[in-house]
């Protein structure tokens, strides 16, 4: 195979070389690379734990079969019917329009 190959001074050169040497040359580049080593682990993407019968924590049926809220429902008209508050020990909370509800302290003397 002939190779042309222009030097510096602006001259044209052939060269002759075989196939298998010029591929091993060119070829030069495509090894095999070092596994990379992360100091930290990988982030997993969280997944949401299903609760099951999750509706029993907001209602409840007694004897007479009459039902009642465990818990309050939302008064905002941005959330409608259907949404709950989450109680916390020290106030209720709608996840959906950021309204809290705090509880006053009886105040000791």
């Amino acid at each position: 195979m002939q190779i042309f190959v222009k030097t510096l001074t602006g001259k044209t050169i052939t060269l002759e070389e075989s196939t298998l040497h010029l591929v091993l040359r060119l070829r030069g580049g495509a090894k095999k690379r070092k596994k990379k080593s992360y100091t930290t682990p990988k982030k997993n993407k969280h997944k949401r734990k299903k609760v099951k019968l999750a509706v029993l924590k907001y209602y409840k049926v007694d004897e007479n079969g009459k039902i009642s809220r465990l818990r309050r429902e939302c008064p905002s008209d941005e959330c409608g019917a259907g949404v709950f508050m989450a109680s916390h020990f020290d106030r209720h909370y709608c996840g959906k329009c950021c309204l809290t509800y705090c509880f006053n302290k009886p105040e000791d003397k």
